[in-house]
C-alpha cells in the first residue's frame, strides 16, 4: 500500500494515457511516474538499436532563456558562460551543443543539452536537477534573462536507424536535418521543433511539442510498423552501451568535467579565457592531470557488475568505484562505467569488483562499448 501511495504522489506526463494502454510497467523516477518497460527491456533495447524506439521524455525540464528588457541575448549568452565551461557563443542558429553547468569547485551542478535560436537560449535539464538548476541561474542570470520554465511543453525522442524513415512520413524535411542541428517542423498537423539528436548513440530525434498535442504526435508515430514504445530501462541500457554519462552516477557536484572525460565540452576560447565557475580547478586538471578518470569496464563472467561495487588491483589495492552497470542486449555481455585510478588505466588492470559479498573478475574497457551511429552531414 505504501508503494502505491508513493507512485500516486509522483507528476504524471501528457503521455501518461499511453502507458496503460500498451502495459508498461510503471514506476517513481526524478518526480515523475514513468515507465520502466513494455515488453521487456532487451526486446526494446534490441529494437531501438536495430528499428526505432520511441521514448516519452517529458519529464525532462524544458527552460528558456529571454533577454530582459534593453539586454540583448548576447548578455544573457554572456552570463550563462560564468556557469558553463561551454562555447555558448560560438552556436549558430538552431545547433544544439552539449554542455556542463559548473560550480566554484569544478563540479558537474548537471549536464544539458542548449540551443539557440533568433529569440531565446532553451536548455533541456535533467529532471532531478530542475530546481538546483533554476536557483542556479536565477542568482547569476538575474539582470539579464527572463527565466521561464516550460511546463506547457512535452518531449518525445525517437532513436534508431530507422527513426528518420518513420518520422519522414510525417514530414519529409526531417530527413535534411544534421546531427545536432533543429528547425520547426509540421507533424501530422502539428508544429513541433524537431532536433536530431539523441541519447541512445543511434541516429535519432528529439521532438517538442505543445503538452496538448503531444499524444496525437507520439499516437501517428506509433502506427507505424518500425516503432516501438521504450520504457526507463532501455534508455538506460542504451546510454550504457554509449558510454554516456548519467546525472547522479557518472556526473555529480563532486565530479569534475575532466574527471568524467568530458574536456571536449570546453572549447579553446573558453580554456583562455578562464572566466567560468571552477576554471582553476578544471584547468589545472587539463594541464596537470586528475586522481581518478572514466573508464568503461567489462566483466569477465556473466555476472552483472553494479552501481556501488569497489575496484581492486589483483595484489587488492582499492583503485576506484563502478557508477552505472548492467547487461548490453546489443554487446552481448555485462557491461558498467566507474572511476578508477590514472595508474590503473596505464597498466591496462584486470581488476576484481567487490559488491555484496562476492568478487567480480572485470579488466578496464573502451569507450563506447557499442559504435555510434549519429548521422554527422
Amino acid at each position: 500500500m505504501g508503494e502505491t501511495s508513493q507512485i500516486r504522489e509522483q507528476r504524471r506526463t501528457p503521455l501518461h494515457h499511453l502507458y496503460a494502454q500498451h502495459g508498461a510497467k510503471v514506476v517513481p523516477f526524478a518526480g515523475f511516474e514513468l515507465p520502466l518497460s513494455f515488453d521487456g527491456v532487451i526486446n526494446e533495447h534490441l529494437a531501438t538499436r536495430n528499428s526505432a524506439g520511441l521514448f516519452d521524455v517529458s519529464h525532462m525540464g524544458i527552460v528558456d532563456l529571454f533577454p530582459k528588457a534593453g539586454r540583448s541575448q548576447t548578455a544573457v549568452v554572456e552570463a550563462l558562460e560564468r556557469i558553463t565551461p561551454a562555447g555558448i557563443a560560438e552556436l549558430g542558429n538552431n545547433q544544439l551543443q552539449y554542455a556542463l553547468l559548473t560550480n566554484e569547485q569544478g563540479g558537474a551542478v548537471d549536464d544539458f543539452i542548449v540551443s539557440r535560436n533568433e529569440s531565446r537560449i532553451r536548455l533541456v535539464l535533467n529532471a532531478s536537477q530542475v530546481d538546483v538548476d533554476l536557483a542556479y541561474m536565477k542568482r547569476v542570470l538575474v539582470e539579464t534573462s527572463d527565466i521561464m520554465l516550460r511546463d506547457d511543453l512535452a518531449q518525445i525522442a525517437l532513436q534508431g536507424p530507422k527513426a528518420v524513415s518513420a518520422l519522414a512520413e510525417l514530414n519529409g524535411d526531417v530527413a535534411d536535418l544534421s546531427f545536432m542541428t533543429s528547425g520547426q517542423f509540421e507533424l501530422g498537423g502539428v508544429d513541433c521543433e524537431v532536433s536530431r539528436s539523441g541519447y541512445t548513440g543511434e541516429d535519432g530525434f528529439e521532438i517538442i511539442v505543445d503538452s496538448q498535442n503531444a499524444a496525437a504526435v507520439a499516437d501517428s508515430l506509433l502506427t507505424h510498423s518500425d516503432v516501438t514504445i521504450c520504457g526507463l530501462g532501455a534508455r538506460d541500457s542504451l546510454r550504457l552501451e554509449a558510454g554516456l554519462c548519467l546525472y547522479g552516477h557518472e556526473l555529480n557536484e563532486g565530479t569534475t568535467p575532466i574527471e568524467a572525460r568530458l574536456g571536449w565540452t570546453i572549447p579553446r576560447r573558453r580554456r583562455d579565457d578562464a572566466t567560468f565557475a571552477g576554471s582553476e580547478v578544471i584547468l589545472d586538471q587539463i594541464s596537470s592531470g586528475t586522481h581518478r578518470t572514466r573508464v568503461g569496464i567489462s566483466s569477465l563472467t556473466k555476472r552483472p557488475i553494479r552501481e556501488g561495487a569497489i575496484l581492486v588491483t589483483q595484489a587488492g589495492q582499492e583503485v576506484g568505484t563502478v557508477t552505472s552497470g548492467g547487461f548490453g542486449p546489443t554487446y552481448q555481455g555485462p557491461i558498467a562505467m566507474g572511476y578508477v585510478t590514472p595508474q590503473a588505466v596505464r597498466d591496462e588492470a584486470h581488476l576484481i569488483a567487490h559488491a555484496r559479498g562476492k568478487e567480480f573478475p572485470c579488466r578496464i574497457a573502451d569507450l563506447p562499448f557499442v559504435p555510434h551511429n549519429y548521422r554527422r552531414n
